[in-house]
């Protein structure tokens, strides 16, 4: 059973014969909706078994190339005809189908391939700018972790002291003076080794 998709309408609909390949296909609907062409085989009943309706054809409008109709005008025995040329992963390919009242879906299928083309046209195109503003912010994000990281490894003085300090590596960092007793004449404190206060000259025993 053909299913429709949420924003799909069927337009026309007609009981026709598929004809491709010099392979006929019989007793099917040709379905036409706004968004595709779809030749569905009849469910058949059958004594001990059952055949399900089939897909055997499905054209997105946007792929329909050509559609044109043969409607003879002397015989009434020749079938009308209702002729697609399409493309499918490449490839052009032709179907026909013969069908009472070829006519009136030529001029539907006409415009609603030139609206789906136009559709999907512009949806290929939001998709490529989609994609290169991704591309785009992906490359500005590889960028600021690189400055970021030529910052953090720098080669000047404040990046070495960075780096030992990271790394607890102290030995090239200057230790604080150690202070040792207080001088008895001014209380000033007294380097290690001094023989003299340095603030009053009192002279260490």
């Amino acid at each position: 059973m053909l299913v429709l998709e949420p924003d799909e309408n069927e337009l026309l609909q007609e009981d026709s014969v598929m004809i491709q390949n010099d392979a006929r296909i019989d007793d099917g609907i040709l379905h036409i909706t706004n968004r595709r062409i779809i030749y569905e085989k009849k469910a058949v009943k059958k004594l001990r078994r059952a055949e399900p309706a089939r897909i055997y054809l499905e054209i997105p409008m946007y792929e329909i190339l050509n559609v044109s109709s043969a409607v003879p005008k002397m015989s009434l025995l020749t079938k009308k005809k209702l002729s697609l040329e399409f493309r499918t992963m490449g490839d052009v390919k032709t179907v026909e189908f013969e069908i009472r009242r070829p006519d009136s879906m030529v001029e539907t299928i006409k415009n609603w391939a030139t609206t789906s083309k136009r559709q999907h046209e512009s949806m290929l195109k939001d998709e490529d700018q989609e994609k290169f503003r991704r591309e785009l912010e992906m490359a500005k994000a590889k960028s600021n972790r690189s400055n970021i990281n030529m910052i953090n490894l720098g080669t000047g003085k404040g990046a070495q002291e960075i780096r030992n300090a990271n790394t607890g590596n102290e030995g090239t960092l200057p230790k604080p003076t150690e202070l040792v007793d207080t001088c008895p004449e001014c209380n000033s404190n007294i380097p290690s080794g001094s023989k003299f206060c340095p603030q009053c000259g009192y002279e260490l025993s």
